[in-house]
């Protein structure tokens, strides 16, 4: 029997987001979310984002590149996802807000219950079906099972175990980092998306839109004042989508016919695969520039010579 890295990988993922979250639930207080929600600007402008501007920026890049229906579509249901589990792990290697990473995706994800389908029906509603659902059932146990249970566990291990705390946040951790390569090596050795299927212009359509989702999120984060922190936080919960959801999303919305194909379908899935490995791309790059305080936007601030 052969071995199908796509059979296993939800429960390598679900076992990456719970060693995860009890690992930085050892390093967080109940005072750290008092914060967030007492100055809920920045989880705001998450949402604001998420559902506002990053459907218009995939509505205008699947114009400009020309791209074919269901590379569209597949790009618009990027948008409509809310922010994945892994954007808690990368908050927390980049140094950046854990508490507000943590609250913006319990938030965004229980509200993708309304903002998914709103997204959907105002752009694409001749391409759902009648009967379109979200999965309520399945984004509830996700959140419970992979975020907020292993988070309180992980809390009162802080408590039982003052001494021990921050041992224990390594272990988990560091056991994280080794699923997370076990995810990204499984990804690219899987065989389920080509890079040049679609052409040279999907790819770079799909990026261009991380990194575009990325700078509105700075932008907006700016515009308004917030920490260097709050900003980096807010742009991984923008770029890193539900990559999960979207996969099934994807087999709701559009299944294989009698004959085992749709080429609809086949667009939306290369574009929620390809988009899910690059986010993690652009992600990573913004943790490394985030904890070296390097790049355009965090890199040092020289001051200005006087007039």
């Amino acid at each position: 029997m052969s071995w199908n890295y796509a059979d296993y990988e939800y429960h390598v993922s679900m076992a990456l987001l719970i060693c995860a979250m009890v690992g930085m639930g050892a390093t967080l207080t109940v005072r750290d979310f008092q914060q967030v929600f007492r100055s809920p600007v920045a989880m705001i402008l998450t949402v604001v984002v998420q559902v506002l501007i990053t459907p218009l920026l995939a509505l205008g890049l699947a114009r400009v590149f020309a791209l074919p229906p269901g590379i569209g579509i597949g790009l618009l249901l990027v948008s409509a996802l809310p922010g994945g589990l892994f954007s808690n792990l990368l908050a927390y290697l980049g140094r950046g807000n854990v508490a507000l990473s943590v609250a913006a995706t319990a938030v965004c994800s229980l509200g993708c219950l309304l903002t998914t389908t709103f997204v959907l029906k105002t752009y694409a509603a001749a391409q759902l079906p009648d009967d379109f659902r979200m999965p309520a059932g399945r984004i509830l146990l996700d959140i419970g099972c992979g975020l907020l249970l292993p988070l309180i566990f992980g809390m009162l291990l802080r408590r039982w175990f003052p001494e021990q705390r921050l041992r224990i946040g390594n272990y988990c951790i560091n056991a994280s980092l080794v699923l997370l390569a076990v995810i990204v090596i499984g990804a690219l050795t899987s065989g389920r998306i080509h890079v040049g299927q679609y052409g040279w212009r999907t790819p770079v359509a799909v990026i261009l839109f991380g990194v575009a989702s990325l700078w509105a999120a700075y932008a907006a984060c700016l515009l308004l004042k917030q920490s260097l922190a709050d900003c980096f936080t807010v742009g991984i919960e923008v770029v890193v989508r539900n990559a999960h959801l979207g996969v099934l999303l994807k087999a709701a919305l559009f299944p294989v016919d009698a004959a085992g194909g749709n080429e609809l379908g086949d667009g939306v899935l290369f574009v929620v695969l390809f988009y899910g490995a690059g986010s993690l791309l652009i992600s990573g790059i913004e943790v490394y520039a985030h904890r070296q305080q390097t790049g355009l936007l965090f890199g040092p601030r020289r001051p200005r010579p006087p007039a």
